[in-house]
């Protein structure tokens, strides 16, 4: 499976693997990485892994869709994948999520990709197993499958229940407020994004008339780094709006279970990796945030002033030129 795109599979009639098999993505083809077909904790289905030196977030077009095709896995088999302890419909390929880059893996936690697939018997969840990793030998912990409703429990929640309730309580409030700050960033996103779209422009008579090469040169270096600096913002702007963060991703059923259990301290099933669950959601928006703030910092800084700068001087140029057209029409009697 080293030679790029595989063929599409029947993962039916797919033999388990009995080592990790290395897969090269097509997408990004300096990156190898792993795949187990059929682990005995995870019979129906694929875990993917990453190097352990490699920030899977980092990587220009690692999608989730380019490790389908990299692994060869049809759409009409995949029913799911899970990262982050979070679970997401393929939707039979249309899950727009699934054109999204990978979100960074949350210090801590597992840090492999688990594709369902589609087989008569619903997918079993895995369990801890002594599977050998490439490098290392690390526990293939459970995940959660696509979030139906949670069901309540008609009694006084216990000592250790309360505990969990309260913590959900406190990651969820402390994520709204992050979500506060996102909206303010958003807003902010837009409005540098519109201000270097302005920027990006060609010269005009007077300013080609009066730059130097080397100005015109800065101004095509200028330009490149406010496109760059638009695509980063884009990116931010397509995180929060279709992110896993966003309603198209998990948001909904943290806000339900919240309402409904978590505030009026109602005991339901799954509490313990709900729990983590808020958590791991908490994480991903202070993920989020710090992201969306850097990127307006560096498209402000790298993108804007510095095609700022480089006008102005052009500019300069360009009243100083006019300045002396002006007076030399005069002193020739021609103004």
């Amino acid at each position: 499976m080293t030679d790029g795109q595989s063929p599409l599979i029947d993962f039916t009639a797919r033999p388990a693997s009995t080592v990790w098999e290395q897969v090269v993505c097509p997408a990004a083809p300096k990156l190898i990485f792993w795949c187990w077909f059929k682990p005995v904790n995870f019979p129906h289905g694929v875990v993917v892994l990453f190097p352990q030196e490699i920030d899977r977030s980092q990587i220009p077009n690692l999608t989730m869709r380019a490790i389908l095709q990299a692994v060869g896995l049809n759409f009409q088999q995949v029913t799911s994948w899970a990262l982050n302890g979070m679970t997401f419909d393929v939707a039979q390929g249309s899950n727009p999520l699934l054109d999204q880059p990978l979100p960074p893996a949350i210090p801590g936690g597992d840090p492999q990709v688990y594709i369902a697939c589609h087989v008569p018997v619903a997918p079993m969840m895995p369990v801890a197993s002594p599977m050998m990793q490439p490098e290392a030998n690390m526990a293939m912990p459970a995940f959660g499958t696509t979030r139906p409703s949670s069901q309540g429990i008609n009694r006084v929640p216990s000592a250790i229940e309360m505990e969990w309730l309260e913590g959900m309580h406190t990651e969820w409030n402390s994520s709204v407020m992050i979500e506060a700050d996102l909206l303010r960033q958003r807003k902010k996103i837009v409005d540098v994004s519109a201000r270097l779209k302005s920027l990006n422009r060609d010269l005009n008579t007077d300013e080609r008339t009066y730059s130097s090469s080397q100005d015109k040169k800065d101004w095509q270096d200028a330009r490149r780094w406010l496109r760059d600096c638009g695509t980063k913002l884009a990116r931010c702007l397509k995180d929060y709006d279709i992110g896993f963060t966003s309603s198209a991703g998990q948001r909904t059923w943290f806000e339900e279970t919240y309402e409904k259990f978590v505030e009026k301290k109602l005991p339901f099933d799954g509490m313990e990796q709900a729990f983590r669950d808020y958590q791991i959601y908490h994480k991903s928006l202070q993920n989020l945030n710090s992201s969306m703030k850097t990127a307006v910092q560096y498209a402000t800084q790298n993108g804007e002033r510095k095609a700022q700068r480089v006008i102005n001087t052009i500019q300069s140029k360009v009243r100083e030129g006019n300045a002396k057209k002006s007076f030399m029409g005069v002193i020739s009697g021609t103004q």
